[in-house]
C-alpha cells in the first residue's frame, strides 16, 4: 500500500509541475489587474465565463499574490470561508477539471503546493483543496468557499 501512495504522490507532483506551464489566461473584456508579487497582470474573466474559467483566474491570481483580483472573483463572505491570498504562498496548482454541479453550484478539486503558511493550519507542501463556486444573480460565477473537504 505504501508503494501505491508513493506512485500517487509522484503522479500528483508531475501534474502540478505541468500545470505551472500549461495554465493560460482566458480572454477578457475587462482591464487586467496587476499582480502584487509577480508583476504580471491577471485578467478578470468575462461575466459570462464558465465556472472553470473563473476558478482558473482565481488560482492564477492566488499564485501571483494578486489579492485584489482574487477578491474580485469571490463572494463577499469568502474571506472568512477559506481565503488563502495574503496568508500563504501558492507555488503551483493542478489545472482545473470538470466540476460536480449540484444546481447553481460548481465544486472543483485541485491540488496546491504551498509555502509560508501557518504550520499548524497549513504546513508547506501538497494540499488537496475543494472550491465551491456559486452562480450569482447576474449570472456570474464566484468562489464561495474552499477547504480540505467538500
Amino acid at each position: 500500500m505504501k508503494g501505491l501512495q508513493h506512485i500517487r504522490v509522484a503522479m500528483v507532483a508531475a501534474t502540478v509541475v505541468t500545470s505551472t506551464v500549461a495554465c493560460s489566461s482566458p480572454a477578457s473584456s475587462e482591464a487586467p489587474t496587476s499582480a502584487a508579487s509577480s508583476g504580471k497582470p491577471i485578467a478578470l474573466p468575462s461575466k459570462d465565463a464558465a465556472s472553470a474559467e473563473v476558478l482558473d483566474a482565481y488560482l492564477r491570481a492566488l499564485k501571483a499574490g494578486d489579492c485584489k483580483t482574487a477578491q474580485a472573483l469571490t463572494t463577499s463572505s469568502f474571506a472568512s470561508n477559506g481565503e488563502l491570498c495574503g496568508h500563504v504562498r501558492v507555488k503551483s496548482y493542478t489545472p482545473v477539471g470538470s466540476p460536480a454541479t449540484p444546481g447553481d453550484e460548481a465544486i472543483f478539486s485541485t491540488n496546491l503546493i504551498t509555502q509560508g503558511g501557518n504550520p499548524s493550519l497549513m504546513p508547506d507542501g501538497l494540499h488537496t483543496r475543494f472550491y465551491s463556486l456559486i452562480r450569482q444573480a447576474d449570472g456570474a460565477w464566484r468562489v464561495a468557499s474552499a477547504g480540505s473537504g467538500p
